[in-house]
Formats: structure tokens, C-alpha cells, sequence
């Protein structure tokens, strides 16, 4: 099997009867370099996505490279979260915060990311509200399957809150008798942040798998007593690309923060000022590498969305 044969094979059988043979007359005139294997496994991606079958062929690719856009976007934000708790866990209740009160470098990073967390936070609930609602009523309304999917992140919020309350139980029923050791401490914080990230993880899973079904391209919302027409891919496009935008300023602020940081204090650098006293210079690559693959995953799907808004 040659290297056509084997990108048209990733793509749905129905799919293929209904356009392999145009699309292996595309390939052999654009399959030039990976960059255009990588934006064809992309496009296998969204073709797995269901769409009605009466759209036409221009409208279901723009349609479903839309859509494939909107949820990397937003698994590449649960991905920046997730980093976003480990730098917060390099400042919570060290050396670097009274650092901060005389170091405005050091202070105004450090404001910058806060800043750039509530714009990004904001652009990806008024971006994602129209589909929500629409995901969330068409669940409610006929697919029982969905709405089950639906509720895990619920499920994973509540575990989480379980976890903190057992521990709050335990800390407190043991700090006087028997106050815990910090091996056990760290094993606890360390449980907490596995079901923060496994419920992310599962979360995010849950909600790509439901959008991935939705069959849907416009909703109509009764808004200031008027009926609206929103196009849910193209509305949350401008969203994706501010949410996309300020990661990317957080992860330029976390860099300039971390080097401010550890310019001040390089001794740090071989100690254990992680998150939960671990490894420090371990940890600071995680923080950064796992932000620069997620504003890299985020950048990589506008690039394809916008392309096919301009196709469109």
C-alpha cells in the first residue's frame, strides 16, 4: 500500500465510496511535503465527524474543519490549564512572592498571565455558550447517549470535590493527635492533582465525542425578544482565535517569568520549589513544554479553520 492509498484508508468507508476517487486525483497534485500529511490526517479527523449528508461537499469541509478547530482549540485551553496549575504551584506560598512586591518586572509577568487566564476564560464560554445550549438540549431532548457523556465532567467535578473534603476531614480529625508526616502530605497533594487531571482528561473526551456527533451547523436563540440565526462553528471562530491569542501571551509571560525568577534566585534552580516541593528544574519543562504544545496544537487548528472560512 503506497502513501495515497494509506492516507485515503483513514478516512470512513462511506466516505471514501463517495469521494476516494476525487480525492486521490487531489493527492497526487498536493501531497508535496508532511506539513500537507499532517493537514491530511486532519482531514481524516474530520471526516469522522458526523454531518448531515445533505450538505454539499464545500460546506461539509468547511463545516467539519470549523469544528475540528473548535474542539482542538478547546483541548488545547483544558492542556494550558493544566500547565497554568503547575506555574501557579512554582508561586503559591514561596520565595517568589515577596519577590514579586519589589521586583515589577517580575510582578507585571506574573499580572499578565492573570490578565491573560480571564480573557482566554471568557472567550471560550461566550464562544462555546451557542453550542453548549444546542448540545446540551438536543441531549436532553432525543439522544440519552450524549446526555450520559454530558454529565462526566459533572462526575469529575464532584469526585474532585469529594477528595478535597476527605482530605479537609482528615487534616483536621489528625493535625492535633497525630499531625500527618509530609511523605503523606505530598501523596495527598499528589492524588489531588491525578484527579484534577484525569477528570480533565475524561472531560475532555467526553465533550470532543458529543460535539463530534452533534450534526448541526446553525441554531436559532430567541435573543432580546428577537430570533437569532447563529452559526455555532463560525460564531465561536473569533472567540478560538482570542482564546488561542491570549495563551499565547501567557506562555511569552510565563517564560520572561520564570527567567526573572530564577535570574533572582538561581539557587533555586537545584532545589524543590515545584509544585508540592517537587523537582524544580523537572517541572519548570513540563510547565513550558506542555503550554508550547498546546498554544502549537491551538495555533496549527485556526490555521486550518481559517482556511477553510476563506474556502468557504
Amino acid at each position: 500500500m503506497n502513501v495515497r492509498s494509506w492516507l485515503i484508508h483513514l478516512y470512513p468507508r462511506p466516505w471514501r465510496e463517495r469521494y476516494g476517487d476525487e480525492f486521490d486525483a487531489l493527492l497526487e497534485e498536493c501531497l508535496h511535503s508532511p506539513l500537507d500529511a499532517l493537514d491530511i490526517f486532519l482531514g481524516a479527523l474530520d471526516a469522522h465527524l458526523e454531518l448531515t449528508n445533505e450538505m454539499n461537499w464545500r460546506l461539509m469541509n468547511m463545516t467539519n474543519k470549523l469544528r475540528t478547530t473548535i474542539l482542538i482549540v478547546f483541548a488545547s485551553y483544558i492542556a494550558f490549564i493544566v500547565a497554568g496549575m503547575s506555574l501557579y504551584g512554582f508561586a503559591d506560598d514561596s520565595p517568589f512572592i515577596p519577590m514579586m512586591k519589589t521586583n515589577l518586572a517580575l510582578y507585571a509577568s506574573w499580572r499578565t498571565i492573570q490578565i491573560g487566564s480571564v480573557i482566554a476564560l471568557l472567550s471560550v464560554v461566550i464562544g462555546g455558550a451557542p453550542l453548549a445550549w444546542t448540545v446540551i438540549w438536543r441531549a436532553l431532548r432525543s439522544n440519552r447517549r450524549d446526555l450520559r457523556l454530558l454529565l462526566v465532567p459533572l462526575y469529575a467535578f464532584l469526585v474532585l470535590v469529594l477528595y478535597v473534603l476527605s482530605v479537609g476531614y482528615f487534616a483536621f480529625n489528625t493535625r492535633i493527635s497525630n499531625p500527618p508526616s509530609a511523605s503523606t502530605a505530598h501523596a495527598l497533594m499528589w492524588g489531588l492533582i491525578g484527579i484534577f487531571i484525569l477528570g480533565a482528561i475524561a472531560s475532555t473526551v467526553a465533550v470532543w465525542k458529543v460535539i463530534s456527533r452533534t450534526d448541526v451547523e446553525q441554531e436559532t436563540f430567541p435573543i432580546l425578544g428577537r430570533q437569532t440565526t447563529i452559526k455555532l462553528y463560525e460564531f465561536a471562530f473569533t472567540p478560538a482565535v482570542i482564546a488561542t491569542l491570549s495563551m499565547l501571551v501567557m506562555f511569552i509571560a510565563s517564560v520572561a517569568w520564570f527567567w526573572l525568577a530564577f535570574s533572582a534566585r538561581p539557587d533555586l534552580l537545584n532545589d524543590n520549589v515545584g509544585p508540592i516541593m517537587t523537582d524544580t528544574r523537572g517541572a519548570l519543562s513540563f510547565t513550558l513544554i506542555l503550554m508550547a504544545v498546546a498554544v502549537s496544537a491551538a495555533s496549527i487548528g485556526l490555521v486550518r479553520g481559517y482556511g477553510a472560512r476563506k474556502l468557504g
